[in-house]
């Protein structure tokens, strides 16, 4: 019966197996051919049954290193970002800096996307994943340390 990769099921199957291995040391290792096959079938079960429940919560274990490393990502990006008008930038020391990117799509779903200038209308910003538009005057480019960072 497989489980879902958790501890009470490794260590049932790995009961299991020792249980196995103490009924071989009762009998003083004198069993019939048949009974040895028997006995050795369950511990090969029980053993085989606890190797995969390993493996799924290994998997389980990744999933959640890779989550938390999302968030410790999100989390840092959260603290060198900041708003000025209409859009946030990335800052260093405190100062806002290069291209700005989408206030809508960083409130609403903590993603970056950056600004792009509205085909033949360079007054006007638009965010490509929502659509919304932005006045260019609100959300400038931001020099830093005297180069454009684009």
């Amino acid at each position: 019966m497989a489980g879902q990769g958790k501890l009470t099921d490794i260590m049932r199957s790995l009961n299991q197996a020792n249980e196995v291995g103490r009924m071989i040391r009762e009998s003083g290792f004198q069993l019939e051919k048949s009974d040895l096959k028997r006995i050795l079938a369950e511990l090969t079960g029980a053993i085989s049954e606890a190797k995969m429940e390993l493996g799924i919560l290994q998997g389980h274990l990744f999933d959640k290193d890779a989550e938390l490393k999302a968030m410790g990502e999100l989390l840092h990006t959260k603290a060198n970002l900041r708003r000025r008008g209409d859009a946030y930038y990335k800052a260093r020391d405190n100062q806002t800096y290069g291209q700005p990117y989408c206030s809508y799509c960083w409130e609403g779903e903590s993603k970056l996307f950056h600004l792009h200038n509205r085909i033949l209308k360079k007054d006007v910003r638009i965010c490509p994943h929502c659509k919304n538009e932005y006045q260019a005057a609100r959300t400038p480019f931001l020099e830093a340390d005297g180069l454009l960072i684009q």
